[in-house]
């Protein structure tokens, strides 16, 4: 096969000068010669080619570009997978990794033709371990395995604000999805972490670089080394330098006893000083503001009539708080966590409550649901007109509200309805940042409606780079923005890019590289 035409340049290079039936023969004798190749390394059972799943990854719940894979590839262990990516050197084939079921930002569609890579089927939770905290799952583990089988050990995941039944813990982890709870120490969630490089090669970081698991004599707890910090690397890189296989991340107690409290204001600068002070004092766990459109679509039963209805009684934000016993004098830590949570409150004007009058559902509904995904058909973003376009980033919570006004300019510019967008903000690092995730629903069967959403995303995500929101999670778009910014921090990450895929095959063409 070294004299075929490479898999990579025949999705980029003009026809040669031949007759076309010539070209398209010699395309589709390449073609199966590298399915016999894969079905060699994988087995046969593990290479599909079947075209209604080949569309149906072809898209995602983003309003990106279309890209279809050639093959989808399922390896089963780790001898494979590093297989398949030697062989993809060879003969210069991209290899697009994923593992979450759904996906919505563009991250996992093949940009540049070639396979996508499978993971969602390695599935086991290696191993718990209660004295350090911590647990070692492979990419295909979702929250919902994960949360019971810690419950059984009184432990418990960090949780997203919830997340579909079928996201991966590891890639939410690997995206920097925010945590509930926004003590400073949740920032980076994980340890350490096995890859198979761009090259095929096996590497573990931190002190998981001692060696396999299973002949490895530490805890595997150390996060730094060897040499630099490679997980603040990989976080973010949309598997662009390599496949994660497993990690090894933090689990917290489960708290025995937990205590909500609700603070309505119609001023969100109100509660946003609320929220710096509690968590300058390190109060509670789980904290986080929604506004009455995002609270609507959570707790509404039936659609539209319940979210109407809630949207007109709701307050315009609502900051949803939480206090945990743990098993050392859990009454004791929720009494003394609550008498300093409402002395700051009263000191802000503000009076919160464990219900919220103008939705009696609100408590139970949160009391079960902070530890769990959603179950609902219709992922809640999507219960209005079908999808949700967000925009989200890093900002300072000071300036929240700088950017919920530019935000409805915009919308009000994209004629988009105002009152149908739906804000998030999460404190991260005890209030040091927040993310900040405005929600823009839209109709994805409506051609008109989709190109207008992708006007809007455009320009209000442009408006906001223009006003300072620091878009860390670089999708679409939001990678040209970033790259343009910054020569400096484009050209280090094309060289390290270089440096570790020299063939360019992990997920070519994400993050501007």
């Amino acid at each position: 096969m070294a004299d075929t035409v490479l898999a990579k340049v025949d999705y980029l290079k003009p026809l040669e000068d031949k007759p076309y039936d010539q070209v398209v023969s010699e395309r589709q004798q390449y073609f199966a010669l590298l399915k016999a190749r894969l079905e060699e390394i994988l087995g046969p059972e593990h290479v599909c080619t079947d075209p209604a799943a080949l569309d149906a990854l072809s898209r995602d719940k983003s309003l990106e570009e279309a890209g279809r894979p050639s093959f989808i590839l399922r390896p089963e262990n780790l001898e494979k997978l590093c297989a398949l990516v030697k062989y993809a050197n060879e003969v210069s084939l991209p290899l697009t990794p994923m593992s979450s079921g759904t996906h919505t930002c563009g991250n996992a569609l093949v940009s540049m033709g070639g396979a996508a890579v499978d993971m969602s089927g390695w599935q086991q939770i290696q191993k718990i371990d209660h004295r350090n905290r911590s647990v070692r799952l492979q990419p295909g583990v979702t929250y919902g395995q994960l949360q019971e089988a810690l419950a059984k050990e009184n432990l418990r995941a960090l949780f997203p604000l919830l997340p579909r039944k079928d996201q991966s813990v590891l890639t939410s982890n690997l995206e920097a999805q925010p945590k509930l709870i926004p003590e400073f120490n949740y920032s980076e969630p994980f340890y350490t972490m096995e890859i198979v490089m761009p090259l095929g090669d096996i590497f573990r970081t931190g002190t998981a670089a001692l060696g396999p698991p299973e002949l490895n004599q530490s805890d595997m707890v150390g996060p730094w080394g060897p040499g630099f910090d490679w997980n603040r690397l990989y976080t973010r890189s949309q598997g662009t330098l390599g496949i994660i296989t497993w990690m090894n991340m933090m689990a917290e107690p489960l708290p025995c006893r937990q205590k909500l409290f609700f603070t309505a204001s119609e001023n969100l600068e109100t509660l946003v000083d609320f929220t710096y002070r509690i968590q300058r004092k390190w109060l509670g766990y789980e904290c986080f503001i929604l506004n009455r459109t995002a609270l609507a679509l959570m707790l509404a039963q039936r659609m539209p009539e319940d979210y109407e209805r809630l949207k007109k009684r709701l307050p315009a934000y609502v900051q949803i708080f939480c206090i945990g016993g743990l098993r050392r004098l859990p009454d004791e830590r929720i009494a003394w966590q609550e008498a300093d949570f409402l002395e700051t409150a009263r000191e802000c004007g503000l009076a919160p409550q464990p219900t919220l009058s103008q939705a009696p559902r609100a408590a139970a509904f949160f009391e079960q649901n902070l530890l769990r995904c959603w179950d609902g058909e219709v992922y809640w973003k999507d219960r209005l007109k079908g999808a949700s376009s967000d925009i989200f980033f890093i900002t300072t919570m000071n300036r929240a509200s700088q950017f919920v006004d530019a935000m409805q300019k915009e919308t009000i510019k994209g004629s988009a309805p105002t009152n149908d967008m739906g804000i998030y903000l999460q404190p991260i690092e005890n209030g040091r940042v927040c993310h900040l995730e405005f929600m823009l629903p839209y109709d994805p069967a409506a051609r008109d409606d989709c190109t207008g959403m992708r006007k809007l995303h455009c320009s209000a995500s442009r408006r906001m780079k223009d006003l300072g929101a620091l878009f860390t999670r670089a999708y679409g778009p939001w990678a040209e923005m970033t790259a343009s910014s910054s020569a400096v921090q484009f050209q280090t990450a094309k060289m390290v890019k270089d440096v570790l895929d020299p063939k360019n095959i992990m997920n070519p063409g994400k993050l501007g590289l």
